[in-house]
């Protein structure tokens, strides 16, 4: 018997459980229905009261027309219920209404359309004001998951701001049943608006990055440290505004007339990606706040924005492929992984496709006229940058391996280490000159009295900073691992690929495990090293890299006195070149030797003044510390330039002071003449950088390589680089 009952129970239960699912799904199918019909409609609201009034006319005989309809109007006031909004209404209110129109739905039922349209203009007229602390309320009941974004502009007290509401009547068609269903509609909401624009405090995200960068470049050519509470400050305000444009956009499902489009406007196109990348060169790290924050969500948020941005104007023939991979790349440019660069990822590479696809259709026209003619309309996508710095502008769509990028993107190997990143980084710091003043510009208006007074923001204890920087049980989990250093590390981009290259046996000659190191980058440029700890942090990578601000003869000092294990290699990678001798009127060299310092985030506007000079960094002493340190371990030093004369000029004055040649498996055996520079040199009767020792491929793994080597391959321009060893 209890068997029996147990099963008759559980037949019981199931089925009442597929009524209830055949209902509804059947509600949920006919609400749809209501919806879209809705949505039709100008001013239509998500948060419109629907309640369907389907009336059988009393007078009409019990035809089957009749009992299908009485039927069909049971289902309906049996699944319909007054929605939160319709409540608020007294029931005086409700009934009134729905009395008129259930009189209009018979008049229209009988064929009376002239009595119907006197009682839906009585309908028309009238107006209903709901004090808006009780929609508000209401939001929340509702849409509980939109608390957050809309409580905190929202005013919520003051019964004297009220929303004018009108009827809509959307009539059904009688082959799905016949009837009618009414909902309020606000139709005035300027009153809200001007209170929500108020509590936002309109300030501008992209404007604000600029501030940071522009505060942080300041501080970086001053030569101190930038003011961490400043800049939290920068990004408090960021984050905030941020915050407030996702409540406005959560607003404008609620009601008409609040669209978001204005308040994201100033984040449209490729808007949010640049925001990025400012926060990023600006050295921006969640990390540097102890307390937990929204400010952690800052990239994360803007990624979204750039990846809504991308969907809507992305498939757009204004949108050009250049704007595409702008977006992408300045969000790896800036570091930014994880799941939401994917999802970017993805829709980046559909646009691109979608965009191949078109120019392969186009055959007897030049691509390139077509994307100008295109950039006219792209209001969108190019009126979105403060300054005019597009750094694409001069580049040609055939000379993109777009088909390359595409697969990058889908595979989620794109990133900072991929060509187009690189060169993103390169062309900024060939760029930055002009942008400086911007920046600082932008930092001094955002902050009102942004002045810096002589020594108001050095350290306190210089001496003491730079000790901590050498605090190696502080500085790597496990200090006695082999150390590798870049010496003037610009950016830190190598160290950041072989730090982050644990897995990969890329065929190179430096016969390390860097899966078993630690590194270290060392550059004067306080700029460059935000950037590059910024990015280290966000990769985790904290435990066995590190970036130092200091001069490079100092940290070799502090390296050799106290890092406890040994030093197996040591790089000089593009060294800011010294002047090529007599040269004062040929504007061809002078230009050669701008474009191969503008790696480094110096802003140098002299270069040193020989090889011999004291402003060159590889001086004598540097390569006898260097020496030093190798010749523990007959560790080896990596010698990379662009200019051939430079790269001489190091490996011969590494000979003098102990060094010794290695030979390479691919070496050099000749060297096309690129640069004024190079022509020059051979003029002289200059040493040629041929060889058994000088290498023809890198000597690094592929994610090793630096921002201005991949610009020189790019661009054709010979790489001079070579290793040699430390004997003791």
């Amino acid at each position: 018997m209890i068997v029996l009952l147990r099963t008759i129970s559980s037949l019981s239960i199931i089925a009442a459980t597929a009524f209830v699912t055949d209902q509804c799904q059947w509600i949920c199918s006919r609400r749809r229905h209501q919806h879209q019909q809705c949505r039709t409609r100008r001013g239509s609201s998500l948060i419109a009261a629907r309640t369907p009034t389907l009336f059988t006319s009393h007078e009409h005989p019990s035809t089957a027309r009749d009992i299908t309809l009485r039927a069909h109007q049971n289902e309906l006031v049996t699944a319909s219920k007054y929605s939160s909004i319709q409540l608020l209404l007294s029931s005086e209110e409700r009934h009134h209404i729905e009395h008129l129109v259930h009189e209009r739905s018979i008049s229209r039922w009988n064929g009376d359309f002239e009595t119907a349209d006197k009682i839906r203009s009585s309908i028309d007229d009238i107006r209903i004001f709901i004090p808006w602390n009780r929609i508000l309320q209401t939001i929340i009941d509702d849409e509980n998951r939109f608390l957050k974004n809309v409580t905190n502009i929202m005013p919520r007290n003051d019964d004297d701001i009220r929303i004018e509401y009108k009827v809509m009547i959307t009539d059904i068609p009688r082959s799905d049943g016949g009837g009618s269903y009414w909902e309020l509609i606000p139709i005035d909401n300027h009153q809200l608006l001007d209170i929500v624009d108020h509590n936002s405090k309109k300030e501008n995200v992209l404007q604000l990055a600029h501030a940071a960068l522009g505060m942080a470049v300041s501080a970086s050519e001053r030569g101190v440290d930038m003011d961490t509470a400043t800049l939290n400050n920068l990004i408090r305000r960021a984050v905030d505004r941020l915050q407030a444009i996702k409540q406005m956009k959560a607003l404008s499902n609620f009601l008409p007339g609040t669209s978001a489009a204005a308040t994201v406007g100033e984040l449209h196109g490729r808007k949010a990606a640049d925001a990025i990348l400012w926060f990023a060169l600006a050295g921006y790290n969640p990390s540097y706040n102890n307390e937990q924050s929204d400010d952690t969500e800052l990239y994360s948020d803007l990624v979204e924005i750039a990846t809504e941005e991308l969907q809507r104007f992305g498939m757009n023939s204004s949108c050009r492929a250049k704007d595409v991979l702008h977006i992408v790349e300045r969000i790896a440019m800036a570091g930014i992984g994880g799941t939401s660069s994917q999802r970017l990822y993805r829709l980046a590479a559909q646009c691109l496709e979608v965009k191949m696809d078109a120019y392969a259709t186009i055959k007897d026209r030049d691509i390139n006229d077509i994307a100008n003619k295109t950039a006219d309309t792209a209001a969108d996508a190019n009126a979105n940058s403060i300054t005019d710095d597009d750094a694409m502008a001069d580049e040609k769509e055939d000379s993109i391996d777009y088909e390359s990028i595409i697969q990058s993107l889908r595979d989620y190997s794109f990133g900072l280490h991929s060509d187009r990143s690189l060169l993103g980084l390169w062309r900024f710091s060939t760029r930055q000159r002009k942008q400086r003043a911007f920046f600082m510009n932008a930092a001094r208006h955002f902050e009102g009295t942004y002045e810096y007074q002589e020594g108001a923001d050095t350290l306190d204890d210089t001496f003491d900073y730079k000790s901590k920087q050498y605090d190696w049980s502080t500085v790597f989990k496990d200090p006695s691992r082999p150390l590798v250093i870049d010496v003037g590390c610009g950016m830190g981009v190598s160290l950041l690929g072989l730090a982050s290259n644990q897995h990969i046996n890329d065929d190179n000659e430096m016969h390390l495990e860097w899966s078993e190191c630690n590194f270290v980058g060392v550059d004067q440029s306080r700029l460059a090293i935000g950037y590059a700890n910024g990015v280290c942090s966000r990769w985790g990578l904290e435990a066995t890299l590190a970036f130092l601000v200091d001069s490079a003869e100092e940290c070799l000092i502090k390296i050799s006195e106290s890092y406890p294990g040994r030093v197996p290699l040591i790089m000089l990678q593009f060294p800011t070149p010294f002047r090529f001798p007599n040269i004062a009127n040929d504007d061809d060299v002078v230009s050669d030797e701008i474009t191969a310092s503008t790696g480094r985030m110096g802003f140098n506007t002299q270069l040193p003044e020989g090889a011999e000079s004291n402003d060159f960094m590889v001086t004598e002493r540097l390569l006898a510390l260097t020496h030093a340190i190798l010749s523990n371990c007959e560790g080896k030093l990596l010698i990379q330039s662009n200019c051939e004369d430079v790269a001489v000029h190091m490996r011969n004055a590494s000979m003098k002071v102990g060094f010794r040649s290695i030979t390479v498996k691919h070496p050099v055996t000749s060297v096309a003449c690129v640069t004024q520079r190079a022509h020059r040199w051979i003029g002289m009767g200059g040493e040629r950088a041929i060889g058994g020792g000088w290498s023809q491929k890198p000597l690094l793994p592929l994610k090793g390589r630096t921002e201005t080597e991949v610009a020189c391959v790019l661009d054709g321009k010979p790489v001079h680089r070579c290793i040699i060893q430390a004997t003791a």
